[in-house]
């Protein structure tokens, strides 16, 4: 694929032929000469599916998890166990501290790493800042929440940090944005993953643009969290899209099949649902 960046999706929830598919979220990037993982979803299915699609996780260069929860981070053991070299950058706030009140229970029900994965494998594990941009590679930055009282928002979704015996909404500390420059000049565009965007697509853009101002967003990659938001929350979403000047979106996991189609209805052609096995270049 004649592109700075090709994006191979790992692992979606929307099943497809020939794919396994599960609630979760991973994506290969191949960045230049750099070769990247971002997340692991929440079983081998990733793994099985990258053999298929001809992705050799082997080469890996380095992996990223772009927050601490199971459906992203627990397959991890199976990444480690085909990569014997590669460093997993993630927030210095990551632990197995994140619960949720949603799913179907009123009760709160633990929605955090696996316990005892990031003791396991420490040794691989490269803490960033949450309070400042990490340059991870060659043009490819990491991006942590710096907008104040995102608690608010984390107590709306019903996900909360266990702190002892206490539950606190979470303010998504532990939550990161990849940033890739598709290009080498001053100016160039930018690529922008968050896997799940808990703290909203319009946090996440406010962000990217204070780090890097007067940079054009060619495309925006992740779940929204929009599952189970009402149709002018969605709406809000496509018309920060439409104001930040995002010239993609590929969407799906945690945004909902309503979403995604009214997402689509709002900006034609702007959209492409993720699926398991869908290859794009940037």
């Amino acid at each position: 694929m004649d592109a700075c960046l090709c994006v191979t999706t790992l692992v979606e929830n929307t099943p497809a032929e020939g794919m396994r598919a599960e609630h979760g979220l991973s994506l290969h990037l191949a960045f230049g000469e750099l070769s990247i993982l971002l997340d692991f979803g929440q079983s081998d299915a990733f793994a099985q599916n990258a053999d298929a699609l001809g992705v050799d996780l082997a080469q890996v260069d380095l992996a990223v998890l772009s927050h601490a929860h199971y459906d992203h981070a627990d397959g991890m053991g199976h990444f480690f166990a085909l990569n014997a070299r590669a460093p997993l950058f993630l927030s210095e706030a990551c632990a197995e501290t994140c619960w949720s009140t949603k799913g179907g229970t009123t009760e709160a029900h633990y929605i955090g790493i696996q316990k005892g994965l990031l003791a396991q494998f420490g040794q691989r594990l490269s803490p960033v800042s949450t309070d400042r941009v990490t340059p991870i590679a060659p043009g490819a930055y990491l991006v942590p929440h710096t907008t104040p009282v995102l608690g608010e928002i984390g107590r709306q979704a019903g996900m909360f940090l266990r702190q002892g015996n206490v539950l606190v909404p979470d303010g998504f500390a532990h939550e990161l944005t990849l940033v890739l420059e598709l290009g080498a000049a001053p100016d160039a565009p930018l690529a922008v993953f968050n896997s799940c965007s808990h703290a909203g697509l319009p946090v996440v853009v406010s962000e990217v643009r204070a780090a890097f101002p007067g940079r054009t967003i060619a495309a925006y990659v992740g779940g929204l969290h929009l599952v189970h938001a009402r149709d002018e929350q969605v709406i809000d979403v496509a018309h920060a899209i439409e104001t930040a000047g995002v010239c993609q979106l590929y969407t799906g996991h945690c945004t909902g099949a309503h979403a995604v189609e009214l997402l689509t209805r709002q900006l034609p052609g702007r959209v492409v649902p993720l699926h398991a096995g869908l290859r794009f270049g940037l």
